[in-house]
Formats: structure tokens, C-alpha cells, sequence
């Protein structure tokens, strides 16, 4: 069998150069190659775009078949390879896949822009006052129209007989059935997603940093709170950042401070802020960084709104980090009774967490579900990868 893999889909979108559906990209490239020898492998991805350097790196190493897409079109690709079956992560119909001439399989992560199209915070996050004005238009005169626009776009995805669809998490597939009752009879098969930690043969981050190295960002271990991916609206940062700047005005939690990682748009949180000297914007920070970071953190906070699995806090508490987390979508499935739930849309409600987590009795307890919880879910996705490359690589279809 002759197998296409779509690169372009681990390669950063118009929101961030990191996300999660690139990354699940990457963790199923790297399994894959462990069955170049049941399938011909064939890959492509844009050039004008940033590409992990290990992947060119091993796709050298092993002399596979590496196209560009700004060289060659996609239906060229398909036509000269004699390609039999393709997998994207995250399917773009915008590439022009000659739909129904191969088997074309895709994972979809959820359906957050039909379950979350719209929240207040939109406005705080976007500056532009064309944005604000088109956003307020969808939210009110426009809604319906918009609300049934995104259902078609989603739709032609999900629904279309000719495209394989996969997904991560229950909840997710729950979604699709929901808002699409025609997919139940598609059976779409649910795979957890996994991360890097489930791979045996390519882990990212080469040597840990030292703990000394988190006197460069002004704080010291286990004396910080932690949110990551600040960078989109749907993260929900800003509602945290809020609620832990009230807590310091209070005179609660002086001796902690703030990180927030992912932070593209600094003024769209310092202008809320008034403790800015306790809470840490920073950019996006490499995986070393960022696995730094998790393992030293008082307390991971997970404030999102929506989430088709959510790698995050399974990655703080796989170093016993407490987690504080949104009790929406499929959150409350991969955290389970290891986490700390609260509505993400109450500020006064994430405040009584942190304020919780203060209390030692309380974090011990928390710190302590972190091993159990994890071990469980990195069973889950281990297993689910390998299910999930036997799924797509299978012969007798």
C-alpha cells in the first residue's frame, strides 16, 4: 500500500506556531515510521511554513519521500506516487483532495467552533475595531445566519461518505453525533490523543533543565502558579489572570506569583492587570522550557472553554502538579476525580479554587490523585496510538 501522511497539518495555524492538533500531528508521524515496513510511506508539507527539524531529520535518515506542496499540488503528489490511502490530522478540503479517487482518513478534534462560536471575552482579545464590530454583528443580528455557516463548514467534513473520519475523546464524538445525527451510522471510532511521553522511539525534550534556570523568569520553584497557550481567546486566560490579580490585591497568595506562557498580545492581559510585578507573560517558550515549568509549578490552572481532549493537565500532573480546571467538555473525562473543577466563565469561582489549593490538606490530596490519574490516561493513549496506526495502516478495509 502506497501511504500519503499530510505534514502541513503539524505546522503552526493562523493562531499559534504551537497547538494541539499539530502536535497530536507529530506524535502520529513519529509512531507511523514504526510501520514503514507494512507501508510505503510518502509526506508532504509547505515550506513556507516552520517544520519540527527532527522530522526532516529522520525523514533523511530513513529516505523517505518528502514533497512540497508550493512545488507540487496535492492531486500531483497522489497521481505520481500511485497513492492508495492518505492521512491528514487535521484535514484541509482547501488543498484540493481528489475526494473519492483514495481512501482519506482525518482526525477531528472536536467541534469547538459550533459548541463555543461565541463569549463576551472575544472583545477583550481582538483590537481591531472592524473585528469587534463583525464579531458583535455574529453575536446578535447575524447569529443565526453564522451559527448555520459553521454547521456547513463542519459538516462537509464529518459528514461527507468519502472521507474516514477519527476521533479523540468522547465527548467529541458525542458532538459530531449531536449536531450531526447522520454520522452515528459512520461508527467513527474513538481514539485517545496522545502525546510525545507515548512514544518509544522519539522523545523531544533531549535533557531537562535545571531548576536554577527559573530565576530567569524572576521566580523560584513551587512558588508559581501556572497557565499555558494564553494566545487564543477560547484558552480563557484572561478570566484566570483576573482572578489571581484580585486574589494579590486581597493580600491572598503574596508569596506566588503568575506565569502565562503563549502570550502573543501582552497589552490584551496588562491592561487588567494591577499586580503586574507578580504575573509573568511570556511568549512561547520551547518544550524544555515549558517542561520546566510544569514540573516546578505550585499548581497548574486550566481555565479553557472548550476542549476536544486537552494535553495540558495530564502533562502537569505527570510530575504531581495539582490541577485546577474548566468543568467543561472533555475535560472532566481526562482529568477525572484528579482535578480541581470550576465554571470558567465565574472569576469569583476560580479565585475559591486557588484560594482551596492554599490549603495544604487540599493540595496534598490533589497532588497525590496526579500519579493515578496519569499512569491511567497514558496507558489509554498508548495503547489507543498503536490502535490507531493499526486502524489506518490495515489492509482488508
Amino acid at each position: 500500500m502506497n501511504f500519503l501522511y499530510d505534514l502541513s497539518a503539524t505546522q503552526p495555524s493562523p493562531q499559534s506556531k504551537f497547538h494541539g492538533g499539530g502536535e497530536y500531528g507529530e506524535v502520529v508521524f513519529f509512531k507511523l515510521l514504526e510501520f514503514r515496513e507494512k507501508v510505503n510511506l510518502f509526506f508532504y508539507y509547505d515550506s513556507e511554513s516552520y517544520l519540527n527539524p527532527d522530522i526532516f531529520s529522520i525523514l533523511d535518515h530513513y529516505k523517505l519521500p518528502l514533497f512540497d506542496i508550493r512545488k507540487k499540488s496535492l492531486p500531483q503528489i497522489i497521481q505520481e506516487n500511485s497513492i492508495d490511502r492518505a492521512y491528514s490530522a487535521m484535514l484541509n478540503l482547501n488543498q484540493n483532495w481528489p475526494l473519492g479517487k483514495l481512501e482519506v482518513y482525518t482526525t477531528v478534534h472536536g467541534l469547538r467552533t459550533i459548541e463555543m462560536p461565541f463569549d463576551s471575552i472575544i472583545f477583550d482579545y481582538e483590537k481591531s475595531f472592524k473585528e469587534k464590530i463583525k464579531n458583535a454583528l455574529f453575536m446578535t443580528v447575524l447569529k443565526k445566519w453564522y451559527l448555520n455557516k459553521l454547521k456547513v463548514i463542519n459538516g462537509r467534513l464529518v459528514t461527507d461518505d468519502r472521507i474516514n473520519v477519527i476521533t479523540i475523546s468522547n465527548h467529541s464524538l458525542a458532538s459530531i453525533n449531536s449536531f450531526y445525527p447522520e454520522t452515528i451510522k459512520k461508527n467513527i471510532p474513538v481514539f485517545a490523543s496522545p502525546t510525545f511521553s507515548q512514544l518509544d522511539n522519539y522523545k523531544p525534550v533531549k535533557e531537562s533543565l535545571p531548576v536554577e534556570k527559573l530565576s530567569d523568569y524572576g521566580i523560584s520553584e513551587k512558588k508559581y502558579f501556572l497557565i499555558t497557550s494564553a494566545a487564543r481567546w477560547t484558552k480563557n486566560a484572561l478570566r484566570a489572570i483576573e482572578a489571581f490579580d484580585s486574589l494579590i490585591s486581597d493580600g491572598i497568595a503574596n508569596e506566588y506569583n503568575l506565569v502565562v506562557t503563549g502570550v502573543t498580545k501582552a497589552d490584551i492581559f496588562s491592561c487588567h492587570i494591577k499586580n503586574k510585578n507578580k504575573i509573568k507573560l511570556l511568549g512561547y517558550v520551547e518544550r524544555e522550557e515549558l517542561e520546566l515549568l510544569n514540573r516546578n509549578a505550585y499548581a497548574f490552572i486550566y481555565p479553557s472553554l472548550n476542549e476536544g481532549f486537552g494535553y495540558p493537565p495530564i502533562d502537569s500532573m505527570s510530575f504531581d502538579v495539582p490541577v485546577m480546571a474548566s468543568g467543561t467538555s472533555s475535560i472532566p473525562e481526562v482529568c477525572g476525580e484528579a482535578a480541581l473543577y470550576f465554571d470558567p466563565y465565574s472569576k469569583s469561582e476560580i479565585k475559591n479554587r486557588i484560594v482551596q489549593l492554599l490549603n495544604n490538606d487540599i493540595y496534598e490530596l490533589y497532588k497525590n490523585a496526579c500519579k493515578d490519574q496519569y499512569e491511567y490516561i497514558s496507558n489509554k493513549q498508548k495503547e489507543d496510538l498503536n490502535k490507531l496506526l493499526e486502524y489506518l495502516t490495515k489492509e482488508d478495509k
